[in-house]
């Protein structure tokens, strides 16, 4: 601190009669001073050297204000005025670093840039460790979808309903984002459900061939509780409004007693119900005369054979080899029906050549 009198001293000569250059090199012997004490000074020292700073960050040259950004960014009492205004500076290499560490940036401030900078500049926010909703939420509805993912991206980053729901919106065309959202532990099943109920194949794609199985399992849980949402509102169509509710055994057992009739429209609506897949999707199987999908979506279902069968032969006639049939029945697993039946909800159809690959 012995040098401080004459820097002070010399301060009000280079603000008023010195080049850039040598404003320039007196900023950075008062940044040095101050990063040498830092650790021991108590506010009011900060103060001094943030009016110091302050006077000197407008009349000096980029490349001193890069390297005072630099070096305040991690600094736990860097000097609060000066970190606000090398924040909203409109040039990403000297705000980007302040933006991005610094802990002396309050949520008011964050959210200032935040509404009226640029996306480099919320890309750079979308990076901080923290991050409260109140920025979030500002954040995600000005950034583009390159600071979408960032954020999103971010688990220190804490998002509002609202957010999240933007979120969710934009992952319906955007795998990369759907992927990321369907990672975050703290998206609530009803919005994550709405993201695939409306997203696109691609996206669902992404997601079932995710390489995290917590992606995977959440995208199974997601499709399941749609596909329940779906049946019972088709079920509560078909049955006199919103107060019928039919349980799943129940369904089951009128299944068989079309299976049994030969009720060929009233088993397809029953079958997609209990195998918990579109109606459409039953009835491009039946259509392709895909006898190995249909067994594989009678297994999902737990039908026994003879019941089995019975939905065979309504559907698409007596088995050209019924012996051949009953083994491939009894003898298929459980897991490969589910999984079946899963890639049957994305793609709503499946061809024999997709069932082969995926058996």
């Amino acid at each position: 601190m012995n040098t401080s009198p004459v820097l002070i001293e010399e301060l009000s000569t280079v603000l008023a009669r010195g080049s850039a250059d040598r404003r320039s090199e007196v900023l950075r012997r008062v940044t040095d001073l101050f990063l040498v004490g830092a650790d021991q000074f108590g506010e009011d020292h900060v103060a001094l050297f943030d009016d110091v700073m302050e006077q000197l960050v407008d009349t000096v040259e980029r490349y001193a204000l890069v390297r005072l950004g630099l070096q305040l960014s991690n600094v736990s009492n860097a000097p609060v005025n000066t970190i606000g205004r090398l924040c909203h500076h409109d040039d990403i290499t000297i705000s980007g670093p302040v933006l991005e560490r610094s802990t002396r940036l309050t949520d008011e401030v964050l959210a200032d840039v935040a509404r009226t900078k640029s996306q480099a500049h919320l890309a750079a926010i979308a990076a901080r460790e923290h991050l409260s909703e109140v920025v979030t939420d500002i954040v995600v509805e000005r950034g583009d979808i390159e600071v979408t993912r960032k954020v999103t991206a971010n688990g220190g980053a804490r998002f509002s309903e609202t957010g999240l729901r933007t979120i969710a919106t934009r992952a319906h065309g955007d795998e990369e984002l759907a992927e990321i959202f369907a990672g975050r532990t703290d998206v609530p099943a009803d919005i994550f459900c709405e993201m695939v109920r409306n997203a696109t194949d691609i996206v669902r794609r992404r997601l079932a061939g995710s390489a995290e199985s917590a992606v995977r399992t959440r995208l199974d849980h997601a499709i399941a509780a749609i596909g329940d949402q779906l049946v019972h509102a088709r079920l509560h169509k078909a049955h006199g409004g919103p107060s019928v509710r039919l349980e799943p055994d129940r369904i089951k057992a009128r299944l068989c007693e079309h299976a049994r009739l030969g009720q060929r429209g009233p088993l397809i609506e029953d079958l997609a119900a209990v195998a918990d897949v579109p109606v459409i999707a039953v009835r491009n199987i039946i259509r392709q005369r895909s006898e190995d999908a249909l067994l594989i979506l009678c297994k999902a279902a737990g039908l026994g054979w003879s019941d089995a069968r019975a939905v065979l032969e309504a559907t698409l006639g007596e088995p050209a080899d019924p012996r051949a049939a009953f083994q491939h029945y009894i003898t298929l697993g459980t897991e490969v029906a589910q999984r079946v039946v899963r890639f049957i909800k994305l793609r709503k159809s499946a061809n024999r050549t997709e069932i082969e690959r995926l058996m």
